[in-house]
């Protein structure tokens, strides 16, 4: 017989161990990963404390008596069109 039970269940076994062989694999390269890169939670919490120090810097009087900076509103409308 061309497929005998000992071929069939040699065949499944290897499937198996070959596909738990990749999944191992694939784990250790993902450890690897997350062991050299920095982590999100660490990223994002140094954008946080850079963002916070850019606010105290902003937030810091100037020289100029920490007046406040000049907007479209508190200047002067611009004529339309050339006036006749």
């Amino acid at each position: 017989m061309l497929l005998d039970i000992g071929s069939v269940l040699a065949g499944i076994g290897l499937a198996v161990v070959a596909f738990v062989v990749v999944i191992l694999v694939c784990v250790v390269i993902l450890r690897l990963l997350a062991a050299i890169l920095p982590s999100y939670e660490d990223r994002d919490a140094r954008a946080a404390r850079l963002a916070e120090s850019i606010n105290e810097d902003d937030a810091a009087p100037t020289s100029e008596g920490n007046a406040a900076p000049a907007t479209a509103a508190s200047e002067p409308e611009a004529a339309d069109g050339p006036e006749a």
